[in-house]
């Protein structure tokens, strides 16, 4: 089970780096092709539009799994107090109200999909199914990071290797 999730944590990390790598060489482009050259790709502004909002669900999902996102450890810290007890309590409500949320997103989501998906984006000419895709993804993800992390509370679960909680620290092999 960790080998899987540490698995999909680095697919992800990995989607979210091109992404964003993706943004800044994109953004770079457009401004001086904008600005010296008097040119503007719409398809190409997309393109960043779409980027962007693809590191927004990624990250979300992201931010799960690394216990990284403001609600929980708002709630855990401010609320609960420092109990094992209520933060267990507290995990399981928590992540609960998420998974409930991001099913009903998911099946609505879909519903939404099959609707309009096949409208034609202004820019690109691609299905807009090719984008909305991203919303189901990165809901599921998001369901699955929150039953791994109440499953966490009741056996052994390796944390995520990444999230600012650890980027003052050196790996042990270079200490």
């Amino acid at each position: 089970m960790n080998k899987v999730i540490k698995a999909l944590d680095k697919v992800i990390s990995f989607i979210l780096v091109v992404l964003v790598g993706f943004l800044a060489v994109g953004i770079s482009v457009t401004v001086v092709l904008r600005y010296f050259f008097g040119l503007s790709y719409a398809m190409l502004e997309e393109f960043l539009t779409m980027s962007f909002i693809f590191t927004t669900l990624f990250g979300s999902a992201i931010a799960i799994r690394e216990k990284q996102h403001i609600s929980i450890g708002f709630l855990a810290d401010k609320i609960v107090g420092k109990s094992e007890a209520r933060r267990k309590v507290s995990t399981i409500l928590i992540d609960g109200s998420i998974i409930f949320v991001c099913s009903t997103m998911f099946v609505y989501s879909c519903k939404w999909i099959a609707e309009v998906g096949d409208l034609l984006s202004q820019n690109s000419h691609l299905p807009m199914k090719v984008y909305y895709i991203a919303v189901p993804i990165t809901l599921a993800l998001t369901v699955f990071y929150s039953v791994v992390d109440i499953l966490g509370l009741f056996v052994k679960i390796e944390s995520a290797d990444g999230g600012y909680s650890t980027d003052d620290k050196l790996p042990e092999e270079q200490v």
